[in-house]
This record gives structure tokens, C-alpha cells and sequence, in this order.
């Protein structure tokens, strides 16, 4: 022996060679972890929600166009004017769009299953000959329709010259017919779907039979009379049946196929991301028990720690005190501001209403005064009816005793049947009719001018209620027409609008105070145009007027509380800043542009939501 000691070398230990490769393998069984858990959370997310609402979105709006083209194409069926036909125009190429982002595009149907392109290449096979069958309608409606205006006029003057050659005899009768003759001719041409064809035959056949006996001029005429009617009836039926043809296209059961197809896709994808989901959930438990047992491995050794952050917390009571007592004042604050501001928004909507008050009466009186003046005339005409009602169950009384004479049923007969000339009855009615049909169109009036100042002057806390902007406009305008009429032309051009979440009476005040605004803008006569218009995020509203506009330094400062260019005594100063102030409310904003001497515009972008208000952390409250 060489007397040197004997060593143990430590790199060849198993257990230090173990420790060294721990680290490593650590991480990477981390890594393969996190990379197994990205995986299954991604899979996960294979349905895009926000996509697959698009999607239905589209499909809705398909179906809404195709609807429209049908109501279009009906209209064109019905009228030769210009603007119908361009509203057809207009609602194809509408759909003509539609369908292509089915096919093409983020939101393309195209591609997603076998079964979904079948159904979808029927739908649109069936689209595209219903657009040939719209073009081929509207070009044969115009001269169908014409040559049945012209038959319709042709017909009156015919019966004329029908009346013109018969005899004394049956003059009378005659008359009779062709009169009810002209009604169902009429009436014919112009219901969309006429059921009256057999009651024109019958009257034809009536006139007919009176033909033998009479002149030869009666003859021709009736002649020429049934073969326009004929002519008439062939032309209606020729648009109806084109018509028909048209709505017969099954677009939408096929659209809904389409639907159905897509719905059985995303359901299958649906239930792959549940699948994926489960694996998550397992994955996620076994994940969370090995966590707990590296968490009770390192409670052990953190026990100090633990101690520790509890006497951190205990010191930490006061500060959380002082924090919740900050954050109580300042929600206090907080809602006293809301609430004044709240006030001062309903006081000068009150003052507006003020102002506005001897106009509204006098839109509510005058359809209040025809009406009861209509009433009256009715009340009046009533006392005649009577009469005649009278006169005629006396007769009829007569007529149903058997020991009645002759002459006594005669008598009263002629008594009824001269009370009913003397008073017009069928004419009475007619005008009675009339006059009860006039009563209730004022009575509406009045009716939608009361409900638009009550959806006016209502108090809105909340900003969530779906509104038609649309509507805001059309009440506003309502209220202020007296300002308005007689001077200002109001342009209109409103566009199909989805409902925005908002308070209504306040959006009401907005539009109440940019009319106001602009109708006292306007010396003598002018217009004022109303624009609207959906946008990506919500809608889009512009108000112009041909007003005198402001200068530059006026405009920097039309929305500053008490600013006003009126006399003292005549403006608060606060209506166009109450407009700025609800409008930013509502998350939206409104840009003014004006030209001295040629007028303003106001435009305005409100959001399709309201944002949810969240509670700031305590420290964030505290900071404030």
C-alpha cells in the first residue's frame, strides 16, 4: 500500500447525477404541460361565436332582402311609377350583395360541409331565376299595365255610350248595371288579387239579356263595352299570374334548408370543442392535484411567510378602512352629481316644452275641432236615418199583417221610399262614412302627438332601452311642426336602422333642441334635411340646415353651459350643452360644421351599446 487514503469520487454518484438532470426534466415535462394544455384550450375555441352570429346574421338579412324583393316586385305589379320600380332595383342589388358574402368572404357559408353547398347552390339557383323573372315582370308590367289603365278609363265611356242608345223602357235598369259595372271593372283593376271576374260576367249577361228589342247602336256599344271589359280581365290576369309565378319560388324553405345545414355544421363543431372541453376539464384536474401537492410541499417550508403576511395583513385593516370610507364618499358624490345633473336635464326639457306649448295646442285643436264639428253633422244626420228606419218598419209592419189593405201598404211603402229620397240615404251614408273616417284621422293625430310629448317628457334614469332612432326623430319633429310648417321644408332621408340601447326621452331632447335650434336659425323660409344612416358600431344621424350659420369663434363655443348669442331673457345658454353632454353620455359624439350666411349641420354617431358601468378597485378609488 502506498498509504494514500482511499477516496469516493462524487460525479459517479447515481444520486448526484440525478439531482443534476432534475432541473432539466423539470422543465421540460413544464413545458410539455403547458404546451399540452395550449393545445387542448385551443381546440376549445374552434367555434367562433362572434363568427357564427355574423353568419346567422347574414342568413336573416338574405331572408329580409328576399321578403323585400317580394313586397318590391308586388308594388311594381300594382303601379308604374318611377320610384317603385327603382325601389326594386335597388332591393336586388341589396340582395345581389347579401348573396355574395354568403359565397365569398369572412362570413362565406361556402365550403363548410357537402350538404351546406347543396343546399346553398339551390338557393341561389332559385334566386337567380326569380331575378330573371323580376326583370322580366317589370319589363311586361309596364305596357300590361298601361294597356289596363287605358282599358279601365275605356270602360266608363263605353257604358255611356251603351246608356246613350237604350230605350226609355230600360233606360232606368240600364243604368243600374253599367253603374254597378263601372264598380267591379274598377275594383278589378286595381285589387291585386281581384275575386269579382264572375259578378262582371254576370252583369255582362244581365245587359245582354235587355239587348233584344233594342237599337243597333245599342247592340254595337254593349258589343264593344264586353269586349274591352274582356280585355280588361285578360290583362289583370296576366299580371297576377306573372305575379304569382314570381312568389312562387320557394326561396324561403330553401333558405331555411341552407339555414339548417349550416346549424347541423356548427352543431357537429360544437360538439367537438364540448369534447376537447371534457379532455380540458380532466387535464385541468389532474393539473390542479399535482398543484396541490407542490402547494402543501411548499406550505411547509413558507410557514414563516405565512405568519409574516398575516401581521402585514392586520396592519393593513386600517388602510382598507380608510380606503372603503374614501370610496363611500366619493360614490355619495358621485350620484348627488348625477342626480343634479339628472334635474337640470328634465328642467330644461320642461322648458322646452314651455316654449313650445301655444303650438301644440293649436296642433291638437284643429283636428279636435273638425272632429267634434264631424260629430255634430252625424248627431244631426242621425235624427233623418231615423226617420227612415221608422217610416220603413211601418211598411214592413204592413206587409206582415194579413188584414193590412192594399192601399195602406202602398202608402206607407211610398212614405219610406220617399223619406229615403228626400235625405240622399245612400249618399248620406257615404258621407257619414266619410265624415267618421275623418273624425278618426284627427283623433290619431292627437293621439300620436300626446304619445310622442309623453315619451318626451318622461324621466330616463336608465340607458339600456332599445330605441328606434327613426322614431325619436319622427316624435320630435311631431312636437315642434307648428315651428316648423308653413316655412320650413323637412327633407327626410331615414335609413333602415337596427335599435340602439339608450334613454329615449333623452335622445328625444336631442333632436327637440337641434330642430329648435335650427327653426330659429331660419328667417323666413328655408329646409332642413334629416339624415340617417346605420354605421359598423352604431348608427349615424346628421341634421342640416339653410339658416343663417355661425362664425368660426361661435361654433369653438356653441356647447360651453350659458353660452348663447340671444338676447338676455330669451336663452339659457344650456341647450346645445345639455345636446353635447347627453350625447357623450351615451358614448357617442356630435361634430359641427357651419358657413355664415348659408346654414349648419350637426352630426352625430351614437353606439349600438351602452358600455356596463364596472366598480374600481379600492386603491384606484383611494388614488382618486
Amino acid at each position: 500500500m502506498n498509504g494514500r487514503p482511499n477516496t469516493v469520487r462524487k460525479d459517479g454518484d447515481p444520486q448526484m447525477t440525478w439531482r443534476k438532470l432534475l432541473p432539466p426534466l423539470a422543465l421540460l415535462l413544464a413545458a410539455g404541460a403547458i404546451g399540452l394544455l395550449a393545445f387542448l384550450a385551443q381546440r376549445t375555441q374552434a367555434v367562433d361565436n362572434t363568427l357564427h352570429l355574423q353568419r346567422l346574421h347574414q342568413i336573416r338579412v338574405v331572408d329580409a332582402l328576399d321578403v323585400g324583393l317580394n313586397r318590391a316586385v308586388t308594388q311594381v305589379g300594382v303601379s308604374t311609377m318611377v320610384n317603385v320600380t327603382n325601389d326594386r332595383a335597388t332591393t336586388t342589388a341589396q340582395l345581389g350583395d347579401a348573396l355574395n358574402a354568403l359565397e365569398q368572404g369572412p362570413t362565406s357559408l361556402r365550403g363548410l360541409s357537402p350538404a351546406l353547398d347543396q343546399a346553398l347552390d339551390t338557393f341561389l339557383d332559385t334566386v337567380e331565376s326569380k331575378f330573371e323573372l323580376a326583370f322580366d315582370f317589370e319589363a311586361r308590367n309596364i305596357l300590361v299595365n298601361q294597356r289596363l289603365i287605358a282599358g279601365i278609363d275605356a270602360v266608363p265611356v263605353m257604358a255611356d255610350a251603351v246608356l246613350a242608345a237604350a230605350d226609355t223602357a230600360t233606360h232606368d235598369m240600364v243604368a243600374g248595371l253599367l253603374r254597378q259595372l263601372r264598380t267591379e271593372v274598377n275594383t278589378f283593376g286595381v285589387v291585386q288579387t281581384p275575386v269579382n271576374e264572375d259578378r262582371i260576367h254576370a252583369l255582362l249577361t244581365q245587359l245582354d239579356a235587355l239587348a233584344p228589342g233594342q237599337s243597333e247602336a245599342f247592340v254595337g256599344a254593349l258589343r264593344s263595352l264586353r269586349a274591352r271589359s274582356a280585355d280588361v280581365i285578360a290583362d289583370k290576369q296576366e299580371l297576377v299570374g306573372r305575379l304569382g309565378n314570381f312568389l312562387a319560388r320557394p326561396t324561403a324553405p330553401q333558405l331555411h334548408a341552407v339555414e339548417q345545414a349550416y346549424m347541423d355544421w356548427h352543431g357537429t363543431q360544437v360538439a367537438v370543442a364540448n369534447q376537447y372541453r371534457s379532455w380540458l376539464a380532466a387535464y385541468a384536474a389532474i393539473l390542479l392535484l399535482v398543484l396541490a401537492w407542490l402547494g402543501l410541499r411548499l406550505r411547509r417550508s413558507y410557514r414563516d411567510l405565512d405568519r409574516a403576511n398575516a401581521e402585514l395583513s392586520h396592519a393593513n385593516e386600517h388602510l382598507e378602512e380608510q380606503v372603503d370610507a374614501r370610496t363611500h364618499d366619493l360614490q355619495a358624490a358621485l350620484k348627488e352629481l348625477q342626480a343634479s345633473q339628472a334635474q337640470l336635464i328634465q328642467s330644461e326639457k320642461m322648458a322646452s316644452l314651455g316654449q313650445m306649448v301655444a303650438g301644440v295646442a293649436h296642433e291638437i285643436n284643429t283636428p279636435l275641432g273638425y272632429a267634434r264639428s264631424n260629430a255634430e253633422i252625424v248627431r244631426t244626420s242621425l235624427a233623418d236615418i231615423r226617420s227612415l228606419v221608422d217610416a220603413q218598419s211601418r211598411a214592413l209592419n204592413l206587409l206582415t199583417q194579413d188584414d193590412a189593405s192594399d192601399d195602406d201598404i202602398a202608402q206607407s211603402v211610398a212614405a219610406a221610399q220617399g223619406i229615403a229620397e228626400s235625405i240622399g240615404a245612400s249618399e248620406l251614408v257615404d258621407e257619414l262614412d266619410t265624415l267618421l273616417g275623418d273624425t278618426d284621422h284627427g283623433l290619431a293625430q292627437i293621439s300620436d302627438l300626446v304619445g310622442s310629448l309623453k315619451d318626451f317628457s318622461r324621466v330616463d334614469r336608465s340607458r339600456t332601452d332599445l330605441f328606434d332612432v327613426n322614431d325619436g326623430l319622427e316624435a320630435a319633429l311631431k312636437i315642434c311642426h307648428n315651428q316648423l310648417k308653413h316655412r320650413i321644408e323637412v327633407v327626410k332621408s331615414y335609413a333602415q336602422l337596427p335599435a340602439i340601447e339608450c334613454s329615449p326621452s333623452q335622445l328625444n331632447q336631442v333632436f327637440l333642441n337641434l330642430f329648435n335650434n335650427a327653426a330659429q336659425a331660419i328667417e323666413g323660409e328655408g329646409k332642413l334635411y334629416i339624415h340617417t344612416a346605420p354605421g359598423p358600431r352604431g348608427v349615424a344621424i346628421r341634421i342640416l340646415d339653410t339658416g343663417s350659420g355661425m362664425a368660426e369663434d361661435v361654433r369653438a363655443r356653441i356647447f360651453e353651459p350659458f353660452f348663447t348669442t340671444k338676447p338676455v331673457g330669451k336663452g339659457t345658454g344650456l341647450g346645445l350643452s345639455i345636446v353635447f353632454r347627453i350625447i357623450e353620455d351615451h358614448g357617442g359624439h356630435i361634430d359641427v360644421r357651419s358657413t355664415p350666411g348659408k346654414g349648419s349641420e350637426f352630426a352625430i354617431h351614437l353606439p349600438l351599446k351602452q358600455a356596463r358601468p364596472e366598480t374600481p378597485p379600492a386603491t384606484e378609488a383611494l388614488a382618486a
